[in-house]
């Protein structure tokens, strides 16, 4: 399934991003007297322009990683709109075209906000013969404000989508509880994204630890990622009981109840069962007939 792709890749980059995080851990920059700014960092010039280099370079996966797990759950929905639906599936597209652009939006911003490159991890106000010159304090924040509004707003619109179907979907129960309690996750995906920006933007720059930076956008980037693996993860909580005999006693009454397979069908990566109706019959009542039959077919030989 496409849904299983992006998520592989997901899982990849999330990977990836994880990674920095273990390299920023050797280099002791995740202390937690060190800002963002990287003041109270005692390592070299060279020191800190690398671990500027990898803050910078970090953002690549980290944003790669959130719209890959919408790119799953988007790939999800398209196999879950019925074809019929033809209102719902073109705000499906929308949406779809919306998270794209929104991806594009992140990256260009993130390439382009100070050039050249180097700007990003300069020590110096000016280095001498170059116009090589350290980017405005704002640039990181713009690149911040921005590319967690994008990826909240394409949150709110991916997990709202599956609202415009699930109440109409003809499916047992149980099994649409554990549908509503899947997409439902996605509120808490949303409160921690919104925590870390909220904990983030009203912190003083000087007084914001760079380890705390980075915990908040491991958690966020990983439920986010746990979330979108739900789906995918939803064959190893089936039952594996597809048919079965059962017989029941009460006293004098038998009853032999046959179960017949349930059928499945496909739809989106659900399984969603149809229960067929089981009847009972008396096996005291069916006993009396078997042998009336008997004894007729006994007379006509």
């Amino acid at each position: 399934m496409p849904s299983d792709y992006f998520l592989c890749l997901a899982w990849c980059s999330a990977v990836a991003t994880a990674s920095f995080d273990i390299q920023f851990t050797v280099m002791g920059a995740l202390k937690q007297n060190i800002k963002i700014t990287l003041d109270g960092y005692d390592g070299s010039d060279e020191d800190v322009i690398k671990v500027m280099r990898l803050f910078w370079a970090s953002s690549i996966p980290f944003f790669t990683t959130f719209y890959l797990c919408k790119g799953a759950l988007l790939a999800v929905y398209v196999q879950l709109f019925p074809v019929f639906m033809y209102w719902r599936r073109m705000l499906l597209w929308v949406v779809i075209v919306y998270t794209g652009l929104a991806y594009l939006t992140s990256m260009l911003l993130l390439f382009t906000i100070c050039l050249p490159l180097s700007k990003n991890w300069a020590v110096e106000d000016r280095v001498v013969g170059t116009e090589n010159v350290m980017c405005s304090a704002s640039s990181p924040a713009i690149v911040f404000q921005v590319g967690w509004a994008l990826h909240f707003f394409g949150d709110i619109l991916v997990f709202s989508i599956p609202w415009l179907i699930i109440p109409d979907l003809k499916i047992r129960k149980a099994l649409k509880i554990g549908v509503y309690c899947t997409f439902g996750l996605g509120i808490i995906n949303m409160t921690f994204s919104l925590v870390r920006f909220i904990t983030i933007q009203t912190a003083s720059v000087d007084y914001l630890p760079f380890g705390l930076v980075e915990l908040w956008s491991e958690l966020d980037v990983n439920i986010g990622l746990l979330v979108a693996s739900l789906p995918s993860l939803r064959p190893y909580f089936r039952s594996s009981r597809r048919a079965g005999y059962s017989d029941k006693s009460n006293g004098y009454n038998y009853k032999s109840t046959v179960k017949t397979p349930m059928r499945a069908s496909e739809m989106t990566g659900f399984d969603i069962m149809t229960l067929p109706t089981i009847e009972e019959q008396d096996l005291e009542d069916v006993a009396p007939s078997s042998s009336t039959r008997s004894q007729k077919s006994g007379v006509e030989v």
